[in-house]
C-alpha cells in the first residue's frame, strides 16, 4: 500500500504550519490556567513568545537553507524561539515562570508534529528513495516514491508530546522537568534526522549536528534562566525580612 499526494494548485504548507502552532498555543493555555497562571500573564506571555517563535522559525530556515531569500519555518528556530520568549516573559512577569515554561516545553512536540501535515503535503522533508510499504508518492516537481518520514514524525512527536504531560504532572521540580523533556526531544530528533533524504549516510550529518547545537542552546538558556529567576527572587526576599 502506498500513499499518494496530489499535486496542489497552492501549497497548504504556510497555513498549516501557523495552524499547528495555533493549537500548540491553545494547548499550553490551557495547561497555564490548570496550574494557576493569571489570565494577565497568559496573554502577555503568548503575544511575545508567538513574536520569538515565528521570528526565530523564519530566521532560521534563512540561516539552514543559507538563503537570505527563502521563507518557510525552522522547527529547530522555532524552539530556541519559543524558550527566548518565556525566558523574556518569565523574568518580566514573574508570575509562576517555571509553569508557564514547562507548559509550553510540553506542547512544542505537538506543534511540531501537527506541522508536518504541511511537510506531507508540501513535498518538503520526505524521507529517501523507497518503494516499500507506506510509501509517500508525489507527481511533479517532487515527483518519485519517498520513505514516510514526515508521517513518522507526526506519530513520534505527538506521542512525545503525551510522555510529555506525563512528566510534568508527576516531576514536582518543573525545571527539572524541562530539562528532561529538552534532552529527550533532542535525542528523538537526531535520530530522526537519518531516515531524512538529505542524510548523507555519515554517522553525524550537518542536519544532526544543528540539532545538538540547537539542543544545547537550549538548555543553556533554560540554565540562565533559571540563574537570573534566582538572583531576581534574592533580593526581593532581602527586602521582605528588612
Amino acid at each position: 500500500m502506498k500513499i499518494y499526494i496530489p499535486e496542489l494548485a497552492w501549497s497548504p504548507y504556510g497555513l498549516l504550519v501557523l495552524t499547528s502552532v495555533a493549537i500548540g498555543f491553545a494547548v499550553a493555555i490551557y495547561l497555564m490556567r490548570k496550574a494557576g497562571v493569571t489570565k494577565h500573564t497568559i496573554l502577555y506571555t503568548c503575544i511575545l513568545t508567538s513574536v520569538f517563535t515565528v521570528t526565530n522559525s523564519v530566521m532560521g530556515n534563512m540561516l539552514i537553507s543559507n538563503d537570505p531569500r527563502a521563507l518557510g519555518f525552522s522547527g529547530l528556530g522555532a524552539v530556541v524561539g519559543m524558550i527566548l520568549g518565556v525566558l523574556v516573559s518569565g523574568l518580566i512577569i514573574k508570575d509562576k515562570p517555571e509553569s508557564v515554561m514547562a507548559s509550553f516545553i510540553a506542547t512544542a512536540p505537538l506543534m511540531y508534529g501537527l506541522a508536518k501535515t504541511g511537510c506531507l503535503f508540501g513535498g518538503c522533508c520526505h524521507g529517501k528513495d523507497y518503494e516499500g510499504p507506506f510509501a509517500i508518492v508525489y507527481s511533479g516537481a517532487n515527483g518519485g516514491s519517498y520513505f514516510p518520514a514526515q508521517i513518522i514524525d507526526m506519530v513520534v512527536f505527538i506521542a512525545m508530546f503525551v510522555i510529555n504531560l506525563i512528566l510534568i504532572r508527576k516531576i514536582k521540580n518543573k525545571i527539572a522537568a524541562i530539562y528532561v523533556i529538552l534532552a529527550l526531544l533532542t535525542v528523538v530528533r537526531f535520530l530522526l534526522e537519518y531516515l531524512k533524504y538529505y542524510h548523507d549516510g555519515s554517522l553525524i550529518a550537518s542536519g544532526q549536528v544543528s540539532v545538538l547545537v540547537a539542543g544545547a542552546a537550549s538548555i543553556v538558556l533554560v540554565t540562565v534562566w533559571k540563574f537570573l529567576l534566582k538572583v531576581g527572587k534574592a533580593p526581593a526576599a532581602a527586602g521582605a525580612q528588612n
